[in-house]
């Protein structure tokens, strides 16, 4: 069961308490009275607004184009204006364990990837966990395309007009 909130307040009282107001009452009331003796967990993150999936879908098309004029694969491109947006976490893992961690971490995300470098600690490796475009806030995203845009440019590859890439952009923060 999913439930929705749109406010919250944090109360000292005898302990830490977490007070919500949800958007719907009736599913929160039915979780508390059906509610079995056990443990239960919840997990709260900020609000990101969803892409506009016209956006996404006119990234996709630019790096197909791209690709084609540059004759290199949609995917290697993806990949390489991945890295250049920088969206990426540093970690220090025991050697034995980067294999691993590795195929856990880009395992069905075409975006995710790791880089290894050597690592000053005897053992270990240092590993940049790159995200993918899925895990993009609209900033992330809106530097990802104009990466794909500004490479299309350089080759040729005719892209929308400013106004309209701009338009897609403002959509993201209201899809």
């Amino acid at each position: 069961m999913n439930l929705t909130f749109q406010d919250a307040k944090i109360t000292l009282d005898n302990g830490v308490w977490l007070c919500i107001k949800v958007a719907e009452p009736a599913p929160a009331r039915e979780f508390v009275i059906t509610k079995k003796d056990r443990l239960y967990s919840c997990e709260i993150k900020e609000h990101r607004e969803k892409r506009s999936l016209d956006a996404n879908r006119y990234y996709w098309e630019l790096c197909g184009k791209l690709a084609k004029a540059i004759n290199d694969k949609p995917e290697n491109i993806y990949r390489s204006h991945i890295r250049d947006v920088g969206n990426y976490e540093t970690i220090c893992i025991q050697t034995r364990a980067v294999d691993d961690f590795k195929r856990r971490w880009c395992s069905n995300h075409l975006g995710r990837f790791v880089e290894t470098r050597e690592s000053k600690l005897q053992g270990c490796t240092t590993v940049l966990a790159y995200y993918g475009s899925s895990d993009f806030d609209s900033s992330e995203m809106s530097r990802l395309i104009d990466n794909c845009i500004q490479d299309c440019k350089s080759v040729g590859v005719e892209t929308l007009p400013p106004d309209k890439i701009q338009a897609m952009k403002e959509e993201w923060g209201r899809a």
